[in-house]
Formats: C-alpha cells, sequence, structure tokens
C-alpha cells in the first residue's frame, strides 16, 4: 500500500555572521546559507559609503543576507538626521539605497521571519540600537537610546520576567520589543546584553541591562551583535529555568547562587588566542564542535559578538560561521510498504 510519510522537519543552515566592517572590504570568505551582518557598515557614514558596503556583501556567497544598521550609520536614522539639522534628502536616498541593492535585505527595528529553499524557516529580531555612553547626551551618535530606556520588554509580563524596573521608562513598541521564548529563534542587534561580550578597552560593561532581561525572555538560538570591538568571541549561555541541576552542573556550573538572574554563563569563551590567529588565515570563526552539539533551544544560547575591526583600525577578527539546526517545513515522501 503506497502511503505518504513525512521527512526530517530540521535542516542544518549555516550563518555567516560578523559586524563594524566600517568600510573594510574582507576576502576569503566561505560561502553559507544566511549572512548577517550586525551594524556599522561605515566608519563615516555617506551614500558613497553605504554603496561600497553594500556592494561588497553582496559578493558574499549566501542565499540571504540580512543587514542592520549601527550607530556609525548615521544617515539612516530619520532621529538622528531630523535632531542635528541634516539632510534629509541624503536620509532619503540612504533608506532607499539599502533596498535596491539585488540579494541585499536591509532590517528595520522588528521582527521578521523567513523561509530558505531547503525549507528551513527562521525569525529573526532586528535592532540598530545601543545604549549612550555619554549620559544624557544620547544624541551623539546614530540610533541610540537614553540607558534608563528600556525598549525591548513589553509594559507587563504575567511571570515577571523582562518587567521594566522601576528606575526605568518603558518605551516599548510592537516592533521594537523582542518576542518571548518560543518567539524567536535568532536576535541580531548592534549592541551586546550587560555582562555578555561587552568588556570596553578600560575594562567597563557597556552592554545594556534591558536588552539581557529581553534575552533572558527570548531564549533564542542565537544572539549576534558587535559593538563593543574589544569583546570580539563567543560564549555560550544556559537558562538555569529550562535545565536540571546535573545538566548545569556537567556543563561546570557549580554555584548557581553566584547568577542573581536566569543567565548562567558556560565557563569557556571562544576563540583563545591561537585560535584566532588560525580563524583570521582561515577567513573565518567557529565554535568548537562539541559546543556546537550541546546547544538545544531553550536550554542554551550562543552569544556572537562578531566585531571584526578592532580599535587600532585593523580588520583583525575573522566572521563567525554558525552552524544552526532550524525547523523545516515537512515535505511528503513515498511508502510503499
Amino acid at each position: 500500500m503506497e502511503m505518504f510519510e513525512l521527512t526530517k522537519t530540521t535542516k542544518r543552515v549555516r550563518f555567516l555572521v560578523f559586524s563594524d566592517t566600517h568600510d573594510l572590504t574582507l576576502h576569503n570568505l566561505p560561502e553559507a546559507d544566511v549572512l548577517l551582518h550586525c551594524g556599522d557598515l561605515t566608519e563615516t557614514c555617506s551614500i558613497e559609503n553605504l554603496r561600497h558596503a553594500l556592494n561588497f556583501l553582496s559578493l558574499v556567497k549566501a542565499e540571504l543576507r540580512l543587514v542592520i544598521a549601527g550607530n556609525h550609520d548615521t544617515l539612516l536614522d530619520r532621529h538622528f538626521m531630523s535632531f542635528h539639522g541634516g539632510n534629509m534628502e541624503a536620509h532619503q536616498k540612504s533608506v532607499d539605497l539599502m533596498s535596491s541593492i539585488p540579494g541585499i535585505t536591509y532590517l528595520e527595528e522588528g521582527t521578521h521571519r523567513f523561509t530558505l529553499i531547503n525549507g528551513a524557516f527562521f525569525t529573526i529580531h532586528a535592532s540598530p540600537c545601543t545604549p549612550s555612553q555619554y549620559g544624557s547626551q544620547y544624541m551623539l551618535h546614530a540610533f541610540q537610546y537614553a540607558t534608563g530606556e528600556d525598549r525591548y520588554n513589553p509594559n507587563a509580563d504575567t511571570d515577571g520576567i523582562g518587567m521594566t524596573p522601576s528606575w526605568a521608562v518603558n518605551s516599548s513598541t510592537p516592533s521594537s520589543t523582542i518576542p518571548t521564548f518560543p518567539g524567536v529563534d535568532i536576535v541580531m542587534t548592534h549592541g551586546p546584553p550587560k555582562y555578555i561580550l561587552d568588556h570596553t578597552g578600560d575594562g567597563s560593561s557597556a552592554g545594556c541591562e534591558h536588552l539581557r532581561r529581553a534575552i533572558s525572555r527570548a531564549k533564542p538560538r542565537l544572539h549576534c551583535f558587535g559593538h563593543i570591538h574589544k569583546s570580539y568571541g563567543a560564549e555560550r549561555i544556559a537558562w538555569k529555568s529550562h535545565m536540571t541541576h546535573k545538566e548545569l552542573e556537567d556543563m561546570g556550573i557549580e554555584c548557581l547562587e553566584d547568577f542573581d538572574d536566569d543567565i548562567a554563563p558556560l565557563p569557556q569563551q571562544e576563540p583563545d588566542g591561537l585560535m584566532k590567529n588560525s580563524s583570521r588565515k582561515r577567513g573565518f570563526a567557529r565554535i568548537s564542535q562539541q559546543s556546537q552539539d550541546a546547544l538545544v533551544h531553550g536550554k542554551q544560547t550562543l552569544c556572537v559578538n562578531a566585531a571584526v575591526k578592532e580599535d587600532e583600525g585593523r580588520p583583525s577578527n575573522a566572521p563567525w560561521l554558525v552552524t544552526l539546526d532550524l525547523p523545516c517545513i515537512p515535505t511528503k515522501a513515498w511508502n510503499e510498504d
């Protein structure tokens, strides 16, 4: 009797992730299914520099190329341009340019869904915004907000996770709010969450506290960002509320009282110095196979700071090649038993 049965419902998808290229052109890049650029395409933003960056990205071999802006990409921020009396015609031409290059998809802040040719699909939340490092003078760069603003979490949450603290103002909108687990597979922001790959040259933590709470609520498979060049690297974090004590102990996490929220960073960050050098020569960095195999959606999240350009201005860091097992549209196959 001939019958239909559904084929495997997950597919392996390769993501090439980088950020903070600042007008640089990279070479020897691997082929991937999806390219993710986490902002700061330019150093000093101009239409010519944006076009140069997009032309470079369009040549990278990938089925899908997703791009967000960063704080250096000033022409793309209407509010910033208006605040500073900038050329609004240049702003509109820049925004139009971002959607005019074939093969490039420019993501405005919000949650988006994509389906690949192989049937794999994913939901990604994108945001170019970062907290100001200059206190109330938060309009010195594009897409910035005051540290006392919570734009990523809803005004209220049934279980209390993600609620804005009393000292902050909730400024979230439907597009800026990151969905709650399991509503999003990937979060792509320009800046990092607080205390995760966010240390600056002087050792201070420049990440966003509100973004950290939102990531705790969303528990994505991957959170990629850049912005803080000195903290390039990758780190897995475990979600204590979704794992047993034994599972956490097996990963080397023993003192749960050391963590005052749901996030438990795993002991080892990647890459070390030797791996970083070899990654640069190879053209990309990747996490170890052991780390790759351990990733389980809802139990762990891979955080990647993909800033290519270091503070000295050199392209010293390699893009990250990350493989994720994503759900796919079930297809029918013949069974003639």
